[in-house]
């Protein structure tokens, strides 16, 4: 039907928690690249890990910004979407 809006709000709802992991994942990246640095057994190859991972974190912050971003925006329109619904629902019932 047309004239229906259908919105899953729990998958917008999830998709925003989903969204905060991996903002958190690249928020991370340094720790763990440093971990995994270590372990590898090779000066070299520890120092490329190293290298790479440290070397874009002002790209990182940007993603890390737009991601978070972009979790609220889903997790907002979700929550909002679902007070809405309650608010039609009670007034139909006139409450």
């Amino acid at each position: 039907m047309a004239d229906r809006l259908k919105l899953d709000t729990v998958a917008l709802r999830d998709t925003g928690t989903n969204l905060r992991v991996v903002a958190q994942e690249f928020n991370d990246a340094n720790a763990n690249s440093d971990d995994v640095a270590g372990s590898v057994g090779h000066p070299g190859l520890a120092s490329c890990i190293e290298q790479f991972a440290h070397g874009w974190d002002d790209k990182r912050g940007k993603i890390i910004g737009m991601v978070t971003a972009l979790a609220d925006s889903c997790t907002g329109v979700g929550a909002g979407f679902e007070g809405l619904d309650r608010d039609f629902a009670a007034a139909l019932r006139g409450q």
